[in-house]
């Protein structure tokens, strides 16, 4: 009988060690344990999703929307420039800009708005520097864009000009008033 002790002690301890070793491969034995490899599949994952080769992949595929201060600068007219900004110059900025319309030296303001990834030009009221009382200033309309910056594959922008509005048409008689100065190519100084 004494040795049935040992031996039945010796199976005992098999099966106890044997039901550990069952415990420990269960998933759902140590949910501890669990957490930890998927924090360290996660990890990993992040690490693969943020390697260089991936974040460049994804710059590639989605291009950077411009914001209003990338386009904001000084734009010399590529047509004129040897003008050294006297009249053939934008001032793309966030506040009121002076814009030439060279014509008996004629200056008004105008304002930029940035839609989607082109700038629009807006009347903002004569210049003080024009005494021209001929044209009807006040009735041009100010929430209707003149004219529009956009960005050329080459880097360089072009300006469509528009021309003033009243009462939602173009003012046909003041359509050339801005085209032969602002409109064409310009290049960011």
């Amino acid at each position: 009988m004494m040795r049935k002790i040992p031996i039945l002690i010796f199976f005992i301890l098999c099966l106890i060690s044997c039901n550990d070793t069952k415990k420990e491969n269960d998933p759902d034995a140590h949910p501890e344990q669990n957490m930890d490899q998927n924090r360290g599949q996660n990890q990993e994952k992040n690490l693969i999703d943020n390697s260089p080769d991936t974040a460049s992949n994804k710059a590639k595929e989605e291009p950077k929307a411009k914001t209003f201060e990338d386009f904001a600068g000084t734009y010399i007219n590529t047509e004129h420039a040897d003008d050294n900004c006297m009249c053939y110059c934008l001032e793309v900025t966030n506040s009121s800009s002076e814009l030439c319309l060279k014509e008996n030296e004629l200056y008004i303001n105008a304002r930029f708005e940035k839609q989607d990834d082109n700038i629009n030009v807006y009347y903002s009221g004569k210049s003080s520097r024009t005494s021209n009382s001929d044209i009807p200033w006040e009735k041009f309309e100010k929430g209707t864009p003149i004219a529009v910056l956009m960005a050329n594959n080459d880097g360089t922008y072009k300006l469509d000009w528009k021309g003033f509005t009243i009462d939602g048409d173009i003012a046909v008689d003041y359509a050339l008033l801005g085209k032969k100065t602002l409109e064409g190519n310009y290049k960011k100084k």
